[in-house]
């Protein structure tokens, strides 16, 4: 009989016997759970203060490029970070559809104005990719690409809930041809 090494355990075999150990040489099984995904949607809170739901978005890329989320009033990128460690903005995650009481979570990409390429690169420009937020379901237009990340429906208590639908950066393409509206491509990476 032969049994290798395997994800969770070690073996070792000799002319005493076979030797099983199972003792914890690899990574915690909780870490594993708790691993983080580009573009997921996490620590939904309510701010009792400001009676508003945040949210924070782990940092993803669309074709190499950091979106940006407003925070305060301040479009930041979504890889900030303070004194080396990850300082990530929290944006309010509103506005809810006053009907449906959801909430949907876009990553919208524009080309640049001045080179068309797509997407931006110029951080100072409203065409550079940024997470938002929208009380409706949003279309693409000839000015952005818009893709689902997540919608959040808020219930009564206050609760709220997150489906997840991007879980991984993108790369991207816009194609426009002739009067028609611009069409955009994306895969995961």
């Amino acid at each position: 009989m032969q049994i290798n090494p395997g994800a969770g355990y070690t073996f070792t075999s000799s002319s005493s016997g076979h030797n099983l150990n199972i003792e914890q040489p690899w990574q915690n099984w909780t870490n594993i759970a708790y691993a983080r995904q580009p573009f997921e949607i996490i620590e939904v809170i309510y701010d009792d203060v400001g009676t508003v739901w945040t949210f924070q978005v782990v940092p993803g890329t669309i074709n190499n490029v950091v979106p940006q989320i407003e925070e305060d009033a301040v479009w930041v990128k979504l890889d900030r970070t303070s004194g080396g460690l990850p300082d990530w903005p929290v944006a309010a995650l509103t506005p809810f559809n006053s009907t449906t009481h959801e909430c949907f979570i876009y990553l919208r990409i524009g080309k640049d104005a001045t080179s068309g390429d797509f997407p931006s690169t110029d951080d100072t420009s409203s065409n550079y990719p940024r997470i938002i937020c929208s009380g409706t379901a949003l279309s693409d237009t000839d000015t952005y690409g818009y893709v689902l990340l997540a919608k959040a429906t808020e219930g009564a208590g206050p609760v709220c809930s997150v489906a997840q639908y991007v879980t991984g950066s993108l790369w991207g393409d816009r194609i426009k041809l002739g009067t028609n509206t611009a069409t955009y491509y994306y895969a995961r990476i």
